[in-house]
């Protein structure tokens, strides 16, 4: 089992990290996983190379499952090195590629995700880029904004049109292909129950409600692969009573595979900037607290003298932190 790192780690000799560490494996690394263990109530976890066992790394390492990728499915997709549309754009990836997704943060008020690509490089996208997640799982939202879902009519590759609109429950039910020059190919053998769609996302319903090859399509099966050749993919879903098809890049309130991310804090640089210079000591602030300590320093039983400008130094120095913060969180 393959996986990637997050984050340097160390593999060790043995289970513990009092043995020698072995070797470093980089931030976006890839290693190959054996059997875990226990030892000293923590969990090791063995490494392999071409089969071969090399060591043990902790099972505290932060690892992302190789399959649990998302595919690109625009040209030219602008990776920044920093969650700032200003920042500098390291690469662009193109339709197809792989990119995995490790956390979402918000920065000047727009939602950003963290992604690693194939190669594990270490980028941010913004979080309205039209990408698809490998593993789909059948969910519940609401739309962000009025669409048009196509629905099948009585006449062989004839589609009827229903508006939508904003804030209309729908149940997403798969992904589908669309080709420009056939259209929607709604073909398949998997189809599941709207019923079932709300307990999805809790684990132990599966085996209730899927057979074991559904639950192989919808937890390790590459199908988006097979998607990704396609010119477009659509939606499946089920609203007003009726299945229908919308395209997947229609706005909706919440998407699984990116409300699930862990919340990162992001710092720009223009914050700690800020931050340091309203945080200065003012000039008077400063003197003060310099002739104090003399003060002390050298006259010993002046001392009251010497805790009166301490006291105003710091006074001056919390009247300017206070300011910044009413500034920083919108408190005036």
């Amino acid at each position: 089992m393959k996986k990637m790192v997050i984050g340097d780690t160390y593999i060790y000799s043995g289970r513990g990290f009092c043995h020698t560490a072995i070797r470093k494996i980089r931030d976006g690394g890839i290693i190959e996983l054996g059997y875990s263990s226990l030892d000293a109530d923590q969990q090791w976890i063995e490494v392999l190379e071409n089969d071969f066992f090399i060591g043990f790394i902790n099972s505290g390492t932060k690892l992302v499952d190789l399959n649990d990728y998302c595919l690109v499915m625009e040209n030219n997709l602008c990776c920044y090195e920093k969650p700032d549309i200003n920042s500098e754009v390291k690469i662009c990836l193109e339709r197809s590629d792989k990119i995995y997704l490790i956390s979402k943060l918000f920065n000047k008020g727009q939602l950003w995700l963290k992604v690693y690509d194939r190669h594990g490089f270490c980028c941010y996208i913004e979080a309205n880029s039209y990408i698809c997640p490998n593993l789909f799982i059948p969910y519940e939202t609401t739309l962000a904004e009025s669409t048009i879902m196509y629905t099948v009519s009585n006449k062989k590759g004839i589609f009827k049109t229903i508006r939508l609109n904003k804030k209309n429950t729908i149940y997403v039910k798969r992904r589908i292909a669309y080709n420009f020059a056939t259209g929607l190919d709604i073909n398949t053998d998997l189809v599941f129950n709207v019923s079932s769609l709300r307990y999805i996302n809790n684990k132990k319903y599966l085996d209730y409600l899927f057979t074991a090859e559904e639950q192989y399509f919808l937890f390790d099966s590459n199908t988006i692969d097979n998607l990704g050749y396609f010119d477009d993919i659509w939606l499946e879903i089920y609203a007003r009573g009726l299945t229908g098809y919308i395209p997947i890049i229609t706005k909706t309130n919440n998407t699984p595979y990116i409300d699930n991310l862990p919340i990162e804090h992001f710092v720009s640089d223009s914050d700690i900037c800020e931050f340091h210079t309203n945080n200065k000591l003012a000039m008077p602030g400063l003197i003060a607290i310099i002739l104090g300590t003399i003060i002390f320093s050298l006259f010993p039983a002046l001392s009251v003298f010497a805790f009166y400008f301490w006291t105003l130094g710091i006074c001056e120095a919390a009247e300017k932190s206070s300011k910044f913060r009413v500034k920083s969180f919108g408190l005036a």
